[in-house]
């Protein structure tokens, strides 16, 4: 049942116009805790419409700095547990950084992967023109070109974390 409601918020956000991805500031007022997200993610479903997975930054403020230390990728029917999956993204300029997901066994179809200095920096200076997703488990696969509209949707992202903007909910 989750595996259908993750495909049918897949489904939603394709159908959906993709626009120029945004970093959200949300805080508690009552714990004094602020989260930054991403207002969309990269998502990439196959033609029929069977399999898919999103790509989404995770950011953290750190010595008064906005960095994005993860990505996280959400998974539906390309296995039905993860661990040790893997993601590859190719860039316009032919080469591709390869990541191993960290988090622990899980049926939610999570994978989360550590980024580098390095990948970020790669990440801000390339347009992603293809991505692949493998279940570390089950070693099902799925390869896709990023549709023209979404490529660059990191060098987007990675530009406004680097420039401090961001849109604060509580204002």
């Amino acid at each position: 049942m989750k595996q259908l409601i993750l495909f049918f918020s897949f489904l939603c956000s394709s159908i959906l116009s993709f626009s120029q991805p945004q970093i959200i500031k949300s805080c508690d007022d009552m714990t004094d805790k602020c989260h930054y997200l991403a207002s969309e993610k990269m998502v990439l479903i196959d033609r029929e419409n069977k399999q898919g997975f999103n790509i989404g930054p995770l950011f953290d403020f750190k010595n008064n700095k906005l960095g994005m230390d993860m990505v996280i990728c959400k998974i539906a029917n390309i296995g039905v547990c993860h661990e040790n999956d893997k993601l590859i993204l190719m860039f316009s300029d032919g080469s591709k950084l390869s990541f191993v997901s960290w988090n622990d066994f899980n049926c939610d179809g999570e994978a989360w992967f550590y980024v580098k200095d390095v990948d970020i920096n790669k990440m801000g200076s390339f347009a992603i023109v293809k991505a692949y997703i493998q279940n570390g488990r089950t070693y099902e696969s799925m390869s896709m070109e990023v549709p023209q509209e979404q490529q660059n949707y990191f060098m987007s992202i990675i530009s406004d974390m680097r420039q401090g903007v961001i849109v604060d909910l509580n204002k």
